[in-house]
């Protein structure tokens, strides 16, 4: 036995066809070399890879083979290629006939046909692929004439057969499908090719040349031309035909985008394919516009963050540095080589303690509760108070992801602000607390020696105004006004002040039942002026019940006082809802109080000084008062928390507004409406 190399076929019947070396090939089976020497056909046995194992001499007789030519390793295409080359077969002919010979190949498939042999007798050839990939080829003459069994007739059916095939295949192509000969006219298209050009749709014939048949296009609007001249787009449309460099798109007018690609064949020829990429397009639109605000919205967020006046980080759920912005490298004197996404938050706060931002005490602190992940799962507040002085609050507010969000703001001048606010608040609390005694002690302590020298005015009238010529009679009476004034001036001071040093709590006021009261306290002054109140339902909200009653008491007086003289006066009194008013932290209905008055009026240009202590419009001869009254109104709204302003228009009357909280420490109830 040799030990060569070798390659074994097993064949159906268990015998081996073994090869050994270049050209060499024994049949290891004596029944199978019996079988191929006396076979009364030619017999080949092809590997799956189409070469050559083994052969009769028979086969290479009837097929023309020359010694040397039909051995072993010879391949089956070079074999159908030495047999049509010596019939006289064009060379790209030949090409197309040995494909189409191996593609009809496939496993368990063969095919017959009969043709002219180089040795001039006419052979027929039975030709199969088995199941295990082997090919078997058997070869006997025929004695029939070989014109309709010409192998090149049966290839040219064949190869019609395939053009059929192909034409059927590119009619169901999604894409446009064109062949050019060398001379760039056209010889095969597809259904969808035409559905690409329907301007030109009835100019798409076999034989048309591309250069008219763009002509043409471009001169019926078939493309968008994007500001190029028609002559330039055609320029630039031949450069690309003739020199191919790769895919290009194109749009179509009718707002369609085209994928053209264009490679050039072996004989000169140009095959193209257009495919529809619209859908594409328009996604890549999409994208690209998303893209572009995403990008925009990048930058004014970048901007943002930057231009805030609070330091700003966010951290992952692992406590990992994800964003920050310069106000809080800033703030802490931080370098952003140091400082950078990714960096962990309890090495940030080792950072900062080793450039001595905090105090020892203070870095202890923060080292061990600002990275707490128990912390930063909730929202809270800390002040850190650095060793320069300043104070900065550090607010952490959880994401859901698990990570936070910290914010960081200097608040040194805040909390100086606020400690020089409770130092000045205290100081104004006692001052005022002074103030209110030392008025209410004054009035009171004024009040008897007043009263004294009312009481021996009387006297001195009653015992001895006969004896008193009428000098000393007018002395009487003018003492006796200046004391009547200097009490109710006492007497409304007393009342201003009872405003602050009456802190109450507020309940609910129905000022229906306060109206009324007041009515019934002026009735006698409505009478003489004959002068009528007409009131709508009024609302009902948290107050001073006393105090709401010597408001409206004030504001009513007062347009009664300020009458014309030819005019019975006439007061409206109404509440209406008003806009939501904000009380410490909550927001809170109101309502919008108004009297109107048909009075004498003023100008606004006074409307802030009529609220001011002893102010007035008017002197003491035209219309009696003190100049404490509407003074004291302001001050009562304030205690309320409320808003009093005021507008007139001189000879024609003036109104009154305020604006008072419906609820204040109690929890809101329902929205004050006009009953």
């Amino acid at each position: 036995m040799e030990t060569s190399a070798k390659n074994v076929v097993t064949l159906f019947d268990g015998g081996e066809v073994v090869q050994h070396g270049a050209g060499m090939t024994r049949i290891a089976s004596p029944d199978l070399a019996a079988l191929f020497a006396g076979a009364d056909v030619g017999l080949a046995l092809f590997s799956a890879d189409l070469d050559l194992l083994a052969c009769n001499a028979l086969y290479q007789t009837l097929c023309g083979y020359l010694p040397g030519e039909a051995v072993s390793g010879a391949n089956l295409r070079q074999l159908i290629r030495l047999t049509l080359e010596r019939q006289g077969t064009a060379a790209p002919i030949i090409d197309r006939t040995i494909e189409t010979a191996v593609q009809r190949l496939t496993p368990g498939s063969g095919i017959t046909f009969r043709y002219s042999a180089p040795s001039g007798q006419t052979v027929e050839v039975r030709r199969q692929r088995l199941e295990s990939g082997t090919v078997v080829e058997t070869v006997r003459q025929v004695e029939a004439a070989a014109v309709s069994a010409d192998l090149n007739t049966q290839f040219a059916q064949i190869a019609e057969a395939a053009r059929t095939r192909m034409m059927h295949a590119l009619d169901v192509m999604a894409d446009g499908f064109a062949l050019y000969d060398a001379q760039d006219r056209l010889l095969v298209y597809n259904r969808k090719y035409v559905d690409m050009k329907p301007l030109i749709a009835d100019i798409i014939v076999p034989g048309i040349s591309f250069e008219d048949m763009m002509g043409e296009a471009v001169r019926r609007g078939m493309y968008v031309l994007n500001g190029m001249t028609p002559e330039a787009f055609l320029a630039l449309r031949f450069r690309q035909r003739r020199n191919p460099t790769g895919p290009y798109e194109t749009q179509l007018s009718d707002g369609r985008w085209i994928l053209v690609n264009e490679k050039r064949t072996a004989d000169g020829g140009t095959v193209g394919i257009r495919s529809d990429i619209t859908e594409m397009k328009h996604r890549e639109f999409d994208l690209l516009r998303i893209s572009q605000q995403l990008h925009a919205k990048n930058r004014h967020f970048d901007a943002a963050l930057n231009n805030m006046i609070q330091g700003l980080c966010m951290f992952d759920k692992e406590q990992r540095l994800i964003v920050c912005n310069r106000r809080y490298l800033d703030m802490y004197g931080f370098s952003p080589d140091v400082v950078k996404p990714g960096v962990l938050l309890r090495d940030i706060m080792k950072y900062s303690v080793s450039l001595g931002n905090y105090t020892e005490e203070e870095g202890q602190r923060a080292l061990a509760e600002r990275p707490d992940p128990n912390r930063l799962n909730k929202r809270t507040t800390i002040k850190q108070h650095l060793r320069d002085g300043r104070v900065i609050a550090v607010m952490n507010e959880p994401l859901s992801e698990g990570g936070s969000i910290a914010t960081y703001q200097d608040i040194t001048e805040l909390e100086t602000s606020e400690r020089r606010m409770r130092e000045y608040t205290a100081k104004l609390e006692r001052s005022n607390s002074e103030l209110q005694e030392f008025a209410y002690v004054a009035s009171h302590d004024l009040q008897e020696p007043l009263r004294k020298i009312e009481a021996f005015g009387d006297r001195l009238n009653r015992r001895y105004a006969e004896l008193l010529p009428d000098e000393g009679k007018m002395f009487i009476d003018r003492m006796q006004d200046a004391a009547g004034r200097m009490r109710r001036l006492i007497n409304d001071l007393l009342s201003y002040s009872r405003v602050s040093s009456k802190n109450r709590p507020l309940i609910p006021v129905d000022l229906d039942k306060v109206l009324a009261e007041v009515l019934s306290d002026l009735q006698v002054r409505l009478d003489e002026t004959e002068g009528q109140i007409v009131a709508e339902k009024l609302a009902t909200i948290d107050a001073d019940p006393t105090l709401m009653r010597q408001l409206l008491q004030n504001l009513l007086a007062n347009a009664l006082k300020f009458r014309k003289a030819d005019t019975k006066p006439i007061i409206k009194v109404a509440t209406v809802p008003g806009e939501p008013v904000s009380i410490g932290t909550r927001i809170v209905p109101s309502i919008v109080l108004t009297i109107a008055d048909n009075g004498i009026g003023f100008d606004n240009a006074y409307k802030e000084q009529i609220f001011k202590i002893f102010q007035r419009l008017h002197g003491r001869l035209e219309y009696e008062g003190t100049g404490v009254g509407l003074a004291t109104c302001r001050k009562i709204v304030e205690r309320h928390l409320g808003t009093i302003d005021a507008s007139g228009v001189p000879g024609e009357g003036a109104t009154f507004t305020i604006v008072l909280p419906v609820n204040h420490d109690r929890q809101p109830t329902e929205t004050p409406r006009d009953r």
